[in-house]
């Protein structure tokens, strides 16, 4: 690095960032100059590409991802081809227009882009059509679909289109293509380089079930042998039965699966037993929200070895139960047991395992668990590595946030969420008084009674210098408290706040715009109909606080 070059600067702390992954003390030093560099020179780099700071992600020092309209794709693409070694394009602004996709799809810059995002953009089938007419997308290797309505005809187009012979991811989440298009995708001669392949649902609205993946699809996909490369699976409510499951266990390029996620699905204790058997190298499995049973959850315990990343919430009682009498679950390092029944005994359970000393996220939303689950979670030495803990919609209450406030435990936890924990003002002040949780940097304490004592116990904390993210939505604030916030120690890193659902005016918004922490902030979350509630829909306002906090982006 040349010295004084703050463009040589910014790439050294980038790709440091890259290095000192585990560091949190270095990787705040380095998040801190690299924001400064930015803030000071971005508009400056961005000058020659004609690119605007919303449209770009940086990554090791250079542009790696751009959000682009196809108007602005067709007015920066020559500039970016000379001057960026740009490598996705989040395509946006289509409104459902294939003609608008078919001239993106012509920009000469399509010929160095290896991921290419189209999600929830209101394609049909004739967006998949025009696939069919470009000559070649070269280097693209990942297409995003997801939330579209391409159908059974979208995915036969996309299946017949040589251009895409190079993919190795394919994303066609929630577009009902149905065991037709699952059919057309996997018989086409142009995938068989897939490594990845998503055809789930998110079972929002009304969904035709001839349109899910279902048994069927699951039959298609088993028969079809020439897609070895397979590793990655995803059918989110799919449909799936047993039977399904039976089918996909019996197929051999299947068995080298190393991720596969079919949460929301109606797998039993069979279905479950097969797949263990069968594709037994997995490396992470959702499996939540299907009908496993205590039997079920125990043949994944006790017959995957590898998993890094398990979620089989909502099947039952019994989950950790199952992670507490397996040895083989030494490799996990994300663990979901949400809507598990785990309660305060499964809690001790999971708390009391050694096997289970390599978590650094572990996600316990709605489990019934108490102040003494708490408690035992939060004087765990198995659990010391945990770095996220979601305890949402649980019973912790006041007692349960001293046992985390004073657990020397966690003291490398970054993220926690408590909301809806039945948190008073008390319970913050004991939770954020102590010296364990200084690594916080999101903290959610939504749907608590908190009032303007737990405002004022967070802006009294010392313990808080390290928060990006904090969320206080529907926890009884007024004026004061945000007055209290306002005059807050220890929140310069703040990026995000939160603050919908409580009752203040706009003298406590004001509070918050003058305080000497605003500086950092980012995003401000007001309550939508609050804004729109003031005279002339909040216009002035929010113009007011535009000059106030013209680097803060507040949602409409």
């Amino acid at each position: 690095m040349a010295r004084g070059d703050p463009r040589g600067e910014f790439i050294d702390m980038q790709c440091a960032l890259e290095r000192f992954k585990e560091d949190l003390e270095v990787r705040d030093t380095l998040r801190e100059r690299t924001q400064a560099l930015l803030a000071e020179h971005e508009a400056q780099w961005l000058k020659p590409l004609g690119l605007r700071s919303r449209e770009v992600r940086w990554s090791r020092g250079f542009i790696h991802e751009v959000w682009l309209t196809p108007e602005r794709l067709g007015a920066v693409e020559h500039a970016l081809l000379r001057g960026a070694p740009l490598r996705t394009l989040h395509l946006r602004g289509l409104e459902g227009s294939a003609a608008k996709l078919e001239r993106a799809l012509a920009s000469p810059l399509m010929e160095v882009v290896t991921v290419l995002d189209l999600n929830q953009e209101g394609l049909g089938p004739d967006a998949a059509e025009v696939f069919t007419r470009i000559p070649s997308l070269t280097r693209l290797r990942k297409l995003r679909l997801t939330y579209n309505h391409l159908g059974f005809e979208g995915a036969r187009a996309l299946a017949s289109a040589p251009c895409l012979g190079g993919l190795t991811h394919l994303d066609l989440h929630d577009n009902e293509v149905g065991p037709g298009g699952t059919r057309a995708i996997v018989k086409s001669p142009h995938f068989v380089h897939l490594h990845v392949l998503a055809l789930g649902s998110s079972g929002a609205g009304e969904v035709d079930e001839q349109m899910l993946f279902g048994d069927d699809g699951a039959h298609v996909l088993a028969r079809a042998t020439h897609l070895s490369h397979l590793r990655g699976l995803y059918l989110e409510c799919s449909g799936l039965t047993d039977k399904g499951a039976w089918m996909l266990a019996q197929a051999p390029h299947l068995a080298e699966l190393r991720t596969l996620s079919m949460p929301n699905n109606q797998v039993g204790r069979a279905g479950i037993r097969a797949l263990v058997e069968r594709v037994s190298r997995l490396e992470a499995l959702k499996i939540g929200s299907n009908r496993l049973g205590l039997a079920g959850m125990r043949a994944v315990t006790g017959g995957l070895s590898r998993l890094g990343k398990l979620d089989m919430g909502d099947n039952g009682p019994g989950g950790a139960k199952a992670l507490w009498e397996s040895p083989r679950m030494t490799e996990l390092r994300y663990l979901r047991l949400s809507d598990g029944q785990v309660g305060d005994d499964g809690a001790r359970m999971l708390a009391s395992s050694p096997h289970l000393s390599r978590l650094t996220t572990l996600e316990l939303h709605a489990n019934g668990i108490g102040s003494e689950g708490a408690r035992a979670l939060a004087n765990a030495p198995p659990l010391a590595g945990l770095t996220s803990l979601n305890l949402s919609d649980n019973f912790l209450g006041d007692e349960g946030a001293r046992a985390l406030g004073t657990a020397s435990c966690l003291h490398q936890l970054s993220t926690l969420n408590l909301s809806l924990t039945r948190l008073g003002g008390e319970g913050v002040r004991a939770l954020v008084s102590g010296p364990h949780l200084r690594n916080l940097t999101e903290l959610t304490l939504d749907y608590n009674p908190i009032g303007d004592d737990g405002a004022r116990a967070l802006a009294d904390s010392t313990s808080l210098s390290r928060l990006n993210r904090l969320s206080l939505m529907r926890t009884g604030m007024t004026d004061a408290g945000l007055r209290a916030l306002a005059r807050a120690r220890d929140l310069s890193r703040l990026k995000s706040l939160s603050v919908q659902g409580n009752t203040y005016t706009e003298a406590g918004v004001r509070a918050l715009a003058s305080a000497k922490w605003a500086v950092s902030l980012k995003n401000l979350a007001l309550p939508p109909q609050w804004v729109r509630s003031l005279p002339d829909q909040g216009r002035p306002f929010l113009e007011e606080l535009a000059h106030l906090m013209p680097h803060v982006r507040i949602p409409r």
